[in-house]
Parts: C-alpha cells; sequence; structure tokens
C-alpha cells in the first residue's frame, strides 16, 4: 500500500518539471541562434568596411566608389541579416576610414544588438612619375 501512496504522490511530478524546463530550454537554444545571427551579420558588416576601404583607398578612390562597394556587398551577403546598414566613409590625404553600423536581426524579443565595424586603411600617395 505504500508504494502505491507513494507513487500517487509523485503523479504529474514529471509534467510539472517539463513545464518549467521547456521554456527554460527554447530561450537558450533561441539564445545561441541569435548570438550566430549576430555573429554573421557582424562578420557581413566587417566584410562591407573591408571591402569599401579597399577602393576608397585607391589612387584616385573616392567617396562615393566606396560607398557603392560597400553596398554591394550589402547587397550580395546580407540577407537581411543586418537591419538599418549605414556606411560612413571619411578619406583625408593620409588616411581611408569606413564604419558600418546597423543592428542584427532579431529573434530574440527582448535582445536588440547593435553592430558597428570599422576598417582603417592608409590613402595610396599619388604617383609622382614624369
Amino acid at each position: 500500500m505504500r508504494s502505491a501512496r507513494r507513487r500517487w504522490r509523485q503523479a504529474g511530478a514529471v509534467t510539472a518539471e517539463l513545464v518549467v524546463a521547456t521554456p527554460l530550454l527554447l530561450l537558450l537554444i533561441s539564445l545561441i541562434v541569435q548570438y550566430a545571427l549576430f555573429e554573421h551579420a557582424e562578420h557581413v558588416a566587417q566584410s562591407a568596411a573591408e571591402e569599401a576601404v579597399t577602393v576608397t583607398r585607391l589612387q584616385g578612390g573616392t567617396i562615393a566608389s566606396g560607398r557603392q562597394q560597400g553596398e554591394a556587398v550589402l547587397n550580395t551577403l546580407d540577407n537581411g541579416l543586418l537591419v538599418n546598414p549605414v556606411i560612413t566613409i571619411t578619406r583625408t590625404g593620409t588616411e581611408a576610414r569606413v564604419e558600418v553600423s546597423g543592428y542584427a536581426d532579431q529573434l530574440v524579443p527582448f535582445l536588440h544588438l547593435s553592430i558597428d565595424t570599422v576598417a582603417v586603411a592608409p590613402v595610396e600617395p599619388p604617383s609622382g612619375g614624369p
């Protein structure tokens, strides 16, 4: 009789554990996927910044050509992972600097992850040949 009572008291314990554990497990999996989306979007932004600074730093390169190259990379690689991307380019006589910023695509509702990447390179000096 005692074993029957003990089993009756524990009836539903597994269900209660699942009710608590399942949402926590789903949240953990969602956070892992959110982190992967963030990392991928950051890599896309960094690639766009590096390609844009490469074009901008060339002899005869312009801010417009760098922006065009950065936007082309974003159009090719992005697939909506980088939300509201902004490309900011500055070029001085010695340095080209490209900043790409935006937000990672949001899977977990309360996480708003911003992405800011920078690429800097020296500007090619003008050729002084005859």
